[in-house]
């Protein structure tokens, strides 16, 4: 899954080592080593993740029903 970040910017969960919130900005360690910056809190980051999971859910609802797929 993945965390939407500023604008269209989004991240895979996959890829976070580590969220950091320090000085006013929130860090998120990549495992490639990178860093990406956010003025979102690491709680709004949890909150938004949620809400993307939510939302993708309902959203593959209707396409599980028509393939008889089951939720995973």
């Amino acid at each position: 899954m993945f965390i939407p970040l500023e604008g269209q910017g989004i991240v895979s969960i996959r890829r976070i080592i580590a969220i950091v919130r320090y000085d006013g900005e929130t860090a998120i360690y990549l495992r490639n080593g990178s860093l990406l910056a956010t003025g979102f809190r690491p709680e709004t980051l949890g909150k938004r993740y949620n809400a993307f999971r939510k939302e993708a859910r309902e959203n593959a609802a209707p396409l599980r029903r028509r393939t008889g797929g089951n939720r995973s």
